[in-house]
């Protein structure tokens, strides 16, 4: 009896380990379309608002949803300041305080990031399309994502069974 309830608690304990592992990378894509939503308003606030950068973080901080309304109104109230700090440190430090423990690779967190860096040029046409690079990278980082969920999603389910079933038998 006591074996079977302790393969019962082995089985569920790394079938719930695989659960957790696809619910992460269901995370991963919300957060992707997250960042993408973001950055497209980003865009349009600039080329069809004609707003400046604190204007378009506070009302991304009204507007967006945990954990980047924080971080957009706090980008916007270290803005308000005007201690001096420059605007691509003082995002960097709030977005990378933000997305730490998101489960998005470096490179996916590098675009939301490295936003500013575009913004520096006066043009607004030349502004968007740098923003739109951006938006293409998310995009197509978005599409491989979905489509190699199911496949992942499966594996991963697979793995954790199997993982499940070898320390069963191991320890019997």
């Amino acid at each position: 009896m006591l074996k079977l309830a302790g393969i019962i608690i082995l089985m569920f304990g790394c079938i719930g380990l695989g659960i957790n592992k696809v619910s992460e990378e269901k995370r991963r894509i919300r957060e992707l379309r997250e960042i993408r939503n973001i950055v497209v308003r980003i865009q349009n606030e600039m080329v069809y608002g004609k707003r400046t950068l604190p204007e378009i973080c506070l009302i991304l901080g009204r507007n967006s949803t945990e954990p980047y309304s924080d971080t957009f109104m706090n980008i916007f109230q270290r803005l308000e300041e005007n201690d001096g700090t420059v605007l691509d440190n003082i995002w960097k430090e709030q977005l990378k305080n933000c997305m730490e423990d998101m489960p998005l690779g470096e490179e996916e967190k590098n675009i939301l990031i490295s936003l500013p860096e575009h913004m520096g040029i006066m043009d607004g046409a030349m502004q968007a399309a740098d923003i739109g690079q951006s938006l293409d990278l998310l995009t197509s980082h978005i599409a491989k994502t979905e489509t190699e969920y199911e496949n992942k999603a499966k594996v991963i389910m697979s793995v954790s069974v199997m993982a499940g079933l070898f320390l069963v038998i191991w320890l019997i």
